[in-house]
């Protein structure tokens, strides 16, 4: 019995190992930020968060059917793009890989791709961020103050960074002190 037990354990565990490499079909190449080159523009919706945020408090934000329609519509357009552009930038990416790959190819051939991954990423944000815009205009100020009360606006605004978010307090903070009345 023992002698089965430890015989099923080692054809698990050499099934396991054979079947490990193909799960990198890329060759396990990493993008410097811990994750395989696969895994990023897989699945991720450039303006689905915000629009799950926004139907998901659609009565307290005040949202009418005509905003709810245009809101799917942008997200659906922004969804379109950031697909397209993902998927060029990853295109762009596997053609990099290739050049680096094979000695007849020159430095500045691998520059001018690498140049162009980067602006396909670019690219990828700016749609996101565009999208995000697009989606708050179609709000009242009265529904992006209730929206940003929310708690939406204080990670994600206007689809800046964090460093945007924080200089954007500091000058609140400086206007207030300005305004107020020494004395």
């Amino acid at each position: 019995m023992s002698t089965r037990l430890v015989l099923s354990c080692i054809i698990a565990v050499g099934t396991a190992l054979l079947a490990a490499p193909t799960a990198w079909a890329d060759g396990g190449s990493r993008c410097g930020k811990g994750h395989t080159m696969s895994h990023h523009g897989r699945g991720h919706s450039v303006s689905g968060h915000m629009l799950r945020h926004l139907l998901s408090h659609q009565q307290e934000i005040g949202l009418n059917e005509e905003q709810v329609a245009k809101l799917r519509t942008v997200a659906l357009d922004a969804d379109r793009a950031g697909i397209r552009a993902s998927a060029d930038r990853l295109v762009s990416e596997r053609e990099l890989r290739a050049m680096m790959w094979d000695a007849k190819t020159d430095m500045p051939a691998i520059e001018a791709k690498v140049k162009e991954a980067e602006s396909f990423e670019a690219n990828v944000r700016i749609i996101g961020i565009r999208a995000k815009r697009d989606m708050m205009a179609v709000l009242s100020p009265e529904q992006q103050t209730k929206f940003k009360a929310l708690g939406y606006g204080h990670r994600h605004r206007d689809g800046g960074t964090r460093a945007d978010a924080e200089s954007s307090q500091g000058s609140d903070r400086q206007e207030s002190e300005t305004a107020t009345p020494a004395g």
